[in-house]
């Protein structure tokens, strides 16, 4: 279950970071694979979310060749080597955890889901030729600004534009766009991302509908187990766990500097 959630999430990141050469060079972005490892690095922001190398004891061996090849990598780049780890430390004195970690959350499904209809939000999905419009409502959303807003919300025209790993729904309340979320489905996981709900419609259960709208999807294609990443205890982990998902793993990192 793990190695399949954490290869599910290092696909997401990789879709967002790879894909448009402007955004790549203009923020030292890459994508490698190492000993196994999948290796996110940005020589502009290597900071966690940019710079870490995914897969560590889930779908890569936890051993110290793992390790070995992960500081030859970043240290050739000079950027510090940081791992994301979901279950134990990685036991080396030579690394540190960071402060802030994030919650997993798993539903697996063994019978249909309940209905994905509400009675006041309409989640439908998005067509590609509306790829555009749906990455600037989920950036307002968000309040997302500046580069990194800038970056996710290009990653999201680029998967929606290919049709291949992302779909992604708007929810109406009446006319008016209201609520975003993505399900990204690949091999046996599908994850849910960019869940967002605009100021002046929170707190009326639209988030959960949007949740039950993307289950539903990916139940009917095929999907069994289900995945949702926050932070600890905030809005999205109690929206998810009122879904059935169970928090099932945390997620730190544990990073050497540069040098």
């Amino acid at each position: 279950m793990a190695a399949a959630i954490d290869r599910s999430a290092a696909l997401a990141m990789r879709l967002h970071m790879i894909g448009d050469p402007r955004t790549e060079r203009r923020h030292g972005l890459a994508v490698a694979r190492r000993a196994g490892l999948v290796c996110l690095s940005s020589t502009a922001m290597p900071d966690d979310l940019f710079t870490r190398a995914l897969g560590y004891g889930t779908f890569a061996p936890a051993t110290q060749h793992q390790i070995d090849a992960a500081l030859r990598h970043y240290s050739s780049l000079r950027l510090p080597t940081r791992f994301e780890v979901m279950h134990d430390a990685v036991g080396s004195a030579e690394v540190r955890e960071e402060k802030g970690m994030r919650q997993v959350h798993v539903l697996e499904l063994t019978r249909a889901p309940r209905a994905a209809e509400s009675g006041v939000l309409r989640p439908t999905r998005v067509r590609r030729s509306d790829a555009v419009r749906y990455a600037k409502l989920a950036s307002r959303g968000f309040g997302s600004k500046g580069p990194i807003g800038l970056l996710f919300e290009r990653g999201w025209i680029r998967q929606l534009r290919s049709g291949r790993h992302a779909t992604a729904f708007i929810g109406y309340a009446g006319p008016d766009q209201a609520a975003t979320g993505v399900l990204v489905t690949d091999g046996s996981a599908a994850g849910l991302y960019s869940g967002s709900v605009l100021a002046r419609f929170r707190g009326r259960g639209f988030q959960n509908a949007m949740i039950r709208a993307r289950v539903r999807y990916g139940y009917d294609r095929g999907f069994r187990l289900f995945y949702a990443m926050s932070a600890p205890e905030n809005a999205s982990a109690r929206n998810v766990r009122e879904e059935g998902f169970v928090t099932r793993f945390e997620v730190h990192h544990y990073v050497r500097e540069a040098g």
